[in-house]
């Protein structure tokens, strides 16, 4: 018989990843008692598994404000923190294979990112193949630079958020899945676990793709589906990427260089949705191989160093939800569903999340994203999800 530890707390957050442990941070830097638990390691999920880029365009209005400010918040924390998740603009460049694709961003980057201060620039083949020589321009009828966009350090980012939640006295308890959220006369008691339970009278689930797994024990319905996603990552060479991410959105591939000059990627393959093992295949990496090879022919004989994988939570409309129903038990909330965009959205939305449940406060660009937007019909339906 395992024996549980008990402990007490003002608010869980069930997930260490960067969602989770933005959210603690948050709440015990106004003076909360927070306990913050994982399944694994802190920080050892997805957070971690990912190519560890940011960007603000994307495919709605909704999504593009809640990116710009996600920046805004990673380039403040990172003060507050004392840690430097050595974070480098080097932009993002999307490559169109048709007309019709260039047309779909230049029209949306006239509608919706230059009036939010987002605006990319757009460039024929020609300026292309002059600006970035390594590219077979010869592929593409122009493509799209977006200088806003970046990239940073997530264990750096996520060891900040941890080594100031241990200053501050935060309980962490890793290596501890949740089992069940305890729920009494529709109030939430606390959390169970495999070794551990907490009492709280909150808990905010933030577990990436076993979120929904979680809120079904609370007796709670959401859409959040995971969906396998593999990586890899090359030997290191001289640095000749030059925007940190580019994207062929033919085959929504894309690449982009490390400090340390590896080539790191991913492509999109068709993946039934489920918790998988974080297992690789061979049908994966002969697509990514294929792709990297046509859009950079230089790459062909760089060594593969090694390949990963991790998941995406995805959501009906591929964008988050946060906050809570009134239907749900009392001191219940939610944030995830970040499908891919956790890394970076992660910041803003425990800001975000720790001002709603102390103070009932829902800002202005958090508001599109709480969960009744599914029972009503008004999905933000994203469609630029890279990989």
């Amino acid at each position: 018989m395992i024996r549980r530890v008990v402990h007490s707390a003002d608010v869980v957050v069930v997930g260490g990843g960067v969602v989770g442990l933005a959210t603690a941070y948050n709440l015990a830097k106004r003076g909360v008692k927070v306990a913050l638990v994982d399944r694994g390691v802190i920080g050892g999920g997805s957070s971690t598994r990912n190519a560890s880029r940011f960007r603000v365009q994307f495919g709605n209005r909704e999504n593009t404000r809640y990116a710009i400010e996600a920046v805004r918040e990673l380039m403040r924390i990172r003060s507050e923190l004392n840690w430097n998740p050595m974070i480098r603009r080097g932009g993002y460049l999307w490559l169109f294979r048709s007309s019709e694709a260039m047309r779909s961003f230049e029209e949306i980057n006239n509608s919706i990112w230059k009036p939010l201060g987002a605006s990319v620039k757009l460039m024929d083949s020609g300026e292309l193949a002059n600006k970035y020589p390594y590219i077979n321009s010869k592929l593409y009828v122009g493509a799209a630079f977006g200088p806003q966009d970046g990239e940073l350090h997530h264990d750096y980012l996520m060891y900040g958020y941890l080594s100031r939640l241990r200053e501050m006295g935060a309980l962490i308890i890793d290596e501890t899945p949740i089992n069940k959220i305890s729920v009494v006369n529709g109030e939430v008691k606390g959390v169970e676990g495999i070794g551990a339970v907490v009492n709280a009278k909150t808990v905010i689930v933030t577990a990436g793709a076993w979120s929904g797994e979680i809120l079904k024990t609370a007796g709670v319905e959401l859409p959040i589906n995971a969906i396998r996603k593999e990586i890899g990552i090359t030997a290191p060479v001289r640095f000749f990427i030059e925007p940190s991410l580019i994207i062929d959105t033919h085959t929504n591939a894309y690449f982009g260089q490390t400090l340390r000059g590896e080539i790191i990627g991913s492509i999109e393959v068709n993946e039934e949705p489920g918790l998988k093992p974080f297992n690789n295949t061979l049908k994966w990496l002969r697509a990514w191989a294929k792709a990297m090879s046509e859009v950079m022919p230089a790459s062909r004989r760089i060594p593969l160093m090694r390949i990963w994988s991790g998941y995406y939570e995805v959501t009906p409309d591929n964008s988050h939800i946060m906050g809570r129903l009134d239907s749900w038990p009392r001191g219940l909330y939610v944030a995830a569903g970040f499908s891919g965009h956790g890394l970076m959205f992660g910041p803003l939305t425990g800001r975000l999340m720790a001002d709603y449940v102390l103070d009932g406060k829902v800002s202005p660009i958090m508001e599109p994203f709480l969960p009744d937007r599914l029972s009503k019909g008004k999905l933000i339906k994203e469609h630029l999800v890279i990989g």
